[in-house]
């Protein structure tokens, strides 16, 4: 069985996330990508618990990205896939120790270049810089 790259699990994880709906909890559909896509099972731990994590801290990622908002703006008016991207990155940079910060935000642009519109990665890029910037003041990253 081929192994699946950290840049390919955090493709399976936004496709877990985007498919997520008020019918379909997180444990079940990763159970189906587990199934479709064996090679999964490499990075598995990492994927389930970034997904657990990004669902389970929702509220407070959303939060992240409004207050980084243009004036005006509300999270609601971003593209499904750039919300997506972003609380997976923002994630990443605050839960998950051994990713660095820059490769969090590496990952989601190019997601985001992958996935979301034409303006997405600019938009995602520049989000996340913000954040960077605010996490590294507070805890010295």
């Amino acid at each position: 069985m081929k192994k699946q790259t950290r840049s390919q699990a955090r493709e399976t994880v936004f496709s877990a996330l985007f498919r997520l709906d008020d019918l379909t909890g997180i444990d079940e559909i990763l159970a189906d990508i587990l199934e479709e896509n064996p090679q999964c099972e490499t990075n598995f731990g990492y994927i389930s618990a970034v997904c657990h994590g990004v669902v389970e801290k929702d509220e407070e990622l959303s939060k992240e990205i409004s207050l980084r908002l243009k004036k005006g703006w509300t999270i609601g008016r971003i593209s499904k896939s750039a919300s997506i991207i972003l609380k997976m990155a923002i994630y990443e940079m605050k839960y998950v120790e051994d990713v660095p910060p820059r490769v969090a935000i590496n990952e989601a642009v190019e997601l985001a270049k992958k996935y979301g519109t034409e303006t997405d990665a600019g938009f995602v890029n520049g989000l996340l810089g913000n954040v960077f910037k605010d996490l590294s003041n507070v805890s010295g990253i």
